[in-house]
């Protein structure tokens, strides 16, 4: 025993040496795993004088590892007999109150628990009788509290064990629970329940936390005992004065809501909740503190969202829905009450009761059901609670810096949850909720407008349930003018906001909200522009994109963007104005990156002020590429906005660099991005292979010509291959064929010291390329193709030091096979058997065939399948030629010799499943290249299937013969049925 002990404290020593340390726990595995291990940690356990409280938790820990595992009846009995003698020493002969650990008490009644659900009722049927004799004294006398402490602990263990509806049980478990619970209800729950409230009567006064243990008894136990051993007269008059006991008013609130949960059939609910009368006993309590409001709240959601459960029932008679509706009605005002509750906590606890209240009134509407009078002013009164909810509390301040990032997501949180709410209450009644909303917002506008001082809460409340409406609203109710040309509600609201200039209340919060609106609402500009010239001055000024607060003003570059792209048929007039306003902040300065953490903790660089700036560059873009104005206006705005930024790159390049330079390499990095994003608010090309007339298109030229240079300079560095790929990726949607000269340049540049992640961007840009600008940009892919796949497979070829990686040159294959595809897609196929390329065919091939055969990845598998596909359509060789198609040299031999097999080989492994949803897939794309042959071959493959390939596989020709009938006769989808009945056949 003293060697357990020296062992457990050796295992557990911070200090201890690492060697001793690991034989230390080899020693208690040791002892855990061995026969006769569980009986010296009894003895150990039950020592005096007591052992370390560490090495006394290991014997627990072993005897209840004995307990799960292996069991013998005299094993079991020494057990009992020794719990039962330790029990008795413990809690009735000790008198010293604090002389048990409390984790030594938790884990003793959990190792009874488990020797509980053992030897009840069979071996051991008096259980609960034995241990509440520990637990009582000579009639009259009191209680023995550490046992009667203990004892309760226990009845909570066993509850947790047996009837616990969130822990996973297996199924005997659950066969067992449910026997158990059987022959307790058989007797001994009522002695238990008898026995609860006892103890809660006894300890009420002279110590609370037994009372409140007594209680929580009776609210677990209450979900599956007979409810009638609770809601009596006896034991709900001592749980109603409870409510008035400072001590114990939480725990009795919550034991009420449990047994208001209890499942029952409806009437019978709903009879007992009458009897209880809860709405009655409310109007007597003290309701100063907050924290039992919370729980009486809980109580009043458990109470309302159990009554509506009744209500929503169909087979409950019509005097029952009379009667649960009248008693809904009773509860809601004080669901309002509650929901209005300045502590959130407060509130939240009834929202599943405002959830079923508007389920219920939905189902009203679908049954096209007319809502009555008192169910009109209670939506009202409903939106009118959450709207004042939605405001920030006064103790609140808004905070740019988030210094309280938790307090404030979960109030964005509660915010969340009561729109949702609101927007319940507009599919209701849309009627109802324009009404209020288009008073409670207007009367705010005309405060403002009348002088009057107001809180800057009120006036963000007042913009964000503005925002929301048109959350609300259906896209059918989205309107601003009437058909009468009238403005409508929305409209109204949205004119009054602008021209009540409450953009210049003196608040960020109101800012931010503000230019959100106006963003939002940006159709109302369409068809009343009027106002647009004092909506973008709001914007440009200090009031938006000036505003010196960083966080709203970057914000706004971004909404701004949206704003002039929404309107920019309508932003002809203001170009001048607004180019001269946003000029100053088109200066770039790189900041040094910082780092933020993803939601499971990976480091990724934060959003920086640039990644802002890029939309203004856009925005830019869209405004001097606006249809209408002088192509050498357009020309003038592009030179004022590019040539900082091309002189920019040319200061860098003409710099010393040193790779520790970072801010160097950003800055280069922002100066080409920047251009990119200018590039992008131009329109895109209607036809790709166009080449563009306009004046502004030599501008652009330019900077291309300064960013390859860069590109030629830096190509070492992936921050500025990453900028040059983005930024001809725009530039070639608006230049069309004026950038195919660059791109041969380009693509040598960034394919020379890409890596594994910048290749898998890199190809999809080419195949966009390449669909663009067919057939003029097939010289560039004959010359490029071969250095592309030799780039490929120089990564492919590695192989992968972790998950990561392998998940990294998977997405590669993919990107590679994406791309031959998209070759085939836009014509260009030709590029593989050119002069240059046609040696280097049978290896790219083989590349494939590899892919093809790789059964652990179907999804790559397939796509192989789909290029050799293509290349079968494409190159071989049709019996009559009449089109007088030029062979490729080899490929017909390659079909045969190792295609058309692995067609075979692949779906015969025994790792190709056919009831695999993926693999099915792969299996329709080799059918349909063996049925595509045919149609290309006709005889020839039927001659070469039953002459050369089905005897080289040893099949029958009987099976043979078949096959090559299935494949004359039946179209693709019948052919595949028969092909997978082919497969299977030969498998088994």
């Amino acid at each position: 025993m003293d060697q357990i002990e020296q062992a457990v404290m050796y295992a557990l020593g911070p200090q201890v040496d690492p060697n001793l340390k690991a034989q230390a726990n080899a020693y208690c595995e040791q002892v855990k795993n061995s026969e006769d291990g569980w009986q010296l940690c009894i003895q150990l356990f039950m020592k005096e004088p007591k052992a370390l409280p560490e090495a006394r938790f290991f014997s627990l820990q072993v005897v209840e590892n004995t307990l799960r595992n292996s069991l013998d009846s005299a094993a079991v009995e020494y057990i009992q007999r020794t719990m039962m003698e330790y029990l008795r020493r413990e809690f009735v002969d000790n008198t010293n109150a604090g002389s048990e650990e409390s984790f030594i008490r938790n884990k003793t009644a959990q190792s009874l628990t488990i020797l509980f659900t053992h030897v009840y009722p069979t071996i051991w049927p008096s259980f609960f009788k034995d241990m509440m004799a520990v637990a009582k004294t000579p009639s009259g006398t009191p209680s023995h509290e550490k046992a009667a402490d203990f004892f309760l602990r226990l009845c909570i263990s066993i509850d947790e064990e047996i009837a616990r509806m969130d822990i996973p049980r297996t199924r005997e478990e659950v066969v067992r629970n449910t026997n158990i619970k059987d022959a307790m209800r058989l007797g001994d729950i009522q002695l238990l329940a008898s026995f609860w409230f006892e103890l809660l009567q006894e300890f009420r006064s002279t110590n609370p936390s037994i009372a409140q243990l007594a209680l929580k008894n009776i609210g677990s136990y209450i979900a599956w005992m007979d409810i009638s051993l609770v809601v009596n007269d006896q034991v709900m008059n001592v749980l109603y004065e409870l409510l008035a006991d400072t001590n114990l008013r939480i725990p009795a609130c919550e034991c009420l809501a449990d047994v208001i949960s209890k499942g029952m059939l409806p009437m019978d609910k709903l009879n007992m909740l009458q009897m209880l009368n809860i709405t009655n006993m409310l109007t007597r309590l003290d309701l100063s503190d907050p924290e039992f409001v919370e729980y009486v709240a809980r109580l009043i959601n458990a109470l309302g969202t159990e009554l509506c459960k009744i209500y929503a029932e169909t087979s409950l008679p019509a005097e029952g829905k009379t009667t649960a509706w009248s008693m809904i009605e009773q509860v809601t005002p004080y669901l309002l009450q509650f929901l209005a509750n300045e502590f959130d906590d407060t509130s939240s606890a009834v929202f599943p009761f405002v959830n079923d209240m508007l389920y219920i009134y939905k189902r009203q509407k679908k049954q096209q059901q007319s809502l009555s009078q008192g169910q009109h002013e209670f939506l009202v009164s409903l939106l009118n609670v959450i709207t004042v909810k939605l405001r920030y509390d006064d103790e609140t301040e808004w905070d740019a810096d988030e210094d309280e990032p938790e307090e404030e997501a979960l109030f964005f949180e509660m915010r969340k949850n009561l729109r949702i709410f609101a927007e319940h209450i507009a599919m209701i009644n849309e009627d109802l909720y324009v009404r209020y909303i288009h008073s409670f917002v207007m009367d705010t506008f005309n405060k403002y407008k009348n002088g009057t001082e107001l809180n800057w809460r009120d006036v963000e409340l007042c913009l964000y349930v503005l925002y929301c409406y048109g959350e609300a609203l259906s896209k059918a109710s989205m309107i601003f003018v009437n058909p009468d040309d009238t403005l409508s509600p929305l409209g109204d609201l949205v004119a009054e906001m602008v021209s009540s200039n409450i953009s210049a209340y003196p608040h960020p919060s109101t800012a931010l909200q503000y230019f959100e609106n106006i963003s939002r609402y940006y159709q109302y500009f369409e068809q009343r522009p009027a106002l647009l010239p004092q909506a973008l001055a709001s914007f440009v000024d200090t009031r938006g994109l000036h505003h010196p607060v960083k966080q709203i003003r970057t914000r706004c570059w971004y909404l701004f963007q949206r704003f002039v792209k929404n309107l920019r048929p309508k932003m002809g007039n203001y170009i001048e104005n607004v180019l001269s306003s946003i000029g100053d902040l088109l200066t770039i300065q790189a900041e040094p990156v910082v780092e933020t953490n993803t939601m499971d903790g990976m480091p990724i660089p934060a959003a920086s002020t640039f990644d802002s700036q890029l939309y203004l560059f856009e925005t830019v873009g869209l405004l001097i590429s606006l249809e209408g104005i002088d192509p050498m206006k357009q020309t003038e705005y592009l030179q004022i906005v590019l040539e900082p930024l091309v002189k920019g790159i040319q200061s860098s390049m003409a710099q010393s660099y040193s790779p520790e330079d970072e801010l160097f390499l950003l800055q280069l990095h922002h100066y080409i991005m920047a251009i990119g994003s200018v590039a992008k608010g131009f329109p895109t090309l209607v036809k790709s292979a166009e080449s563009v007339q306009e004046p502004w298109a030599a501008v652009f030229v330019q900077a291309t010509e300064i960013i390859l240079s860069a590109l030629q300079n830096f190509n070492q560095i992936s921050l500025i291959r990453d900028a040059v790929r983005y930024t001809f990726a725009r530039l070639i949607t608006c230049l069309g064929s004026e950038v195919l000269p660059y791109l041969p340049n380009l693509i040598n540049g960034l394919l020379t010291e890409c890596q594994v992640t910048e290749l898998v961007d890199f190809l999809p840009f080419i195949g966009l390329v390449a669909h663009k600008y067919k057939p003029m940009i097939e010289p560039i892919i004959d010359e490029l193709l071969l250095p592309l796949v030799k780039r490929v497979f120089d990564f492919l070829n590695t192989t992968p030091s972790g998950t990561d990686e392998a998940v990294l040159l998977l997405d590669l294959r993919k990107a590679y096979l994406n791309f031959i595809l998209s070759l085939f897609n836009s014509s260009v196929e030709s590029v593989f058997v050119s002069k240059r390329n046609l040696e280097h065919l049978p290896t790219i091939l083989q590349t494939f065939v590899h892919f093809a055969k790789d059964n652990s990845d179907p999804t790559t598998q397939k796509m192989s399948f789909g290029v050799f596909l293509k290349m079968v359509n494409a190159w071989t060789m049709p019996v009559d030629n009449t089109n007088n198609q030029q062979p490729v040299p080899g490929f017909d031999q390659f079909v045969y010799n190792e295609l058309l097999p692995i067609t075979f080989t692949v779906p015969m492994s025994a790792a190709f499943n056919l009831a695999d949803g993926q693999s099915i897939l792969v299996f329709g794309e080799m059918t349909t290249i063996q049925k595509a042959l045919y149609l290309k071959q006709g005889n020839n493959f039927i001659e070469y299937m039953n002459n050369v390939f089905f005897p080289s596989i040893q099949c029958p020709p009987e099976t043979a013969e078949r096959y090559c009938q299935a494949v004359r006769q039946y179209d693709s989808r019948a052919f595949k049925k028969y092909f997978q009945s082919f497969i299977s056949e030969a498998k088994s």
